[in-house]
């Protein structure tokens, strides 16, 4: 070997060696910039319907914890993920009455087709429906979404779709109120995660961003 190179060698290791203990000491630092970039390319990729699977849930969550423990700017939640945070922020008698939801996002809104359980509406309250509709009827809800205060969402009920029938806005938001205890005027309150202050609906995913970003 000769010895003019051992020097160079030497300097090598030696800039090796920073890079390392450098990308170590500031591997949070790298990681708050990787990880929210390695979600958006992923949901980009994503469609835009799904259902509020055990696996969908378990990433939104994953995504919702590294707004705080990772210091993301804001994270884009999929439309399954989106699912299991709409029915995981519904009152627990809500979501009782409820089941075999979908989620399509949109431009601002969300369209969820359900089955919804009209036996628990009180006959009186259904007007003309009363006595047409079964125990429990499959369903198509729209409407905007927007952040009403930190950790609180509204879902704005504008379209309800009931046996290939749009019914009118206000006919929609009536069968709502009386459909999901707690609602009111056509508004379904939407309980978001903790630490999360603003939400953004759009075709390709949800973001959410933290109380200090706003």
């Amino acid at each position: 070997m000769r010895l003019w190179i051992l020097p160079f060698r030497l300097l090598g290791i030696i800039a090796l060696s920073i890079l390392i203990s450098a990308a170590w000491l500031l591997r949070h630092e790298i990681l708050s910039i990787v990880r929210p970039q390695v979600h958006r390319v992923t949901d980009a990729l994503a469609p835009h319907d799904g259902a509020p699977t055990s696996a969908a849930r378990a990433h939104g969550r994953d995504k919702v914890d590294s707004l705080l423990g990772w210091n993301a700017d804001s994270v884009v939640l999929t439309a399954g993920e989106m699912a299991a945070l709409l029915l995981d922020g519904l009152s627990p008698e809500a979501r009782s009455h409820l089941d075999s939801v979908t989620v399509t996002l949109g431009d601002g809104r969300l369209s969820v087709d359900a089955r919804l359980e009209t036996s628990q509406i009180p006959p009186d309250q259904l007007g003309p429906l009363a006595g047409v509709l079964r125990a429990w009827e499959t369903v198509t809800v729209a409407g905007d979404v927007a952040s009403s205060r930190p950790g609180q969402a509204e879902w704005r009920i504008d379209a309800l779709t009931l046996r290939g029938i749009t019914l009118p806005p206000e006919a929609s938001r009536t069968l709502i109120n009386r459909g999901l205890p707690g609602s009111e005027g056509g508004r379904v309150a939407v309980t978001l995660p903790k630490g999360v202050a603003r939400i953004t609906v759009r075709p390709a995913g949800v973001a959410l961003f933290p109380e200090r970003a706003r």
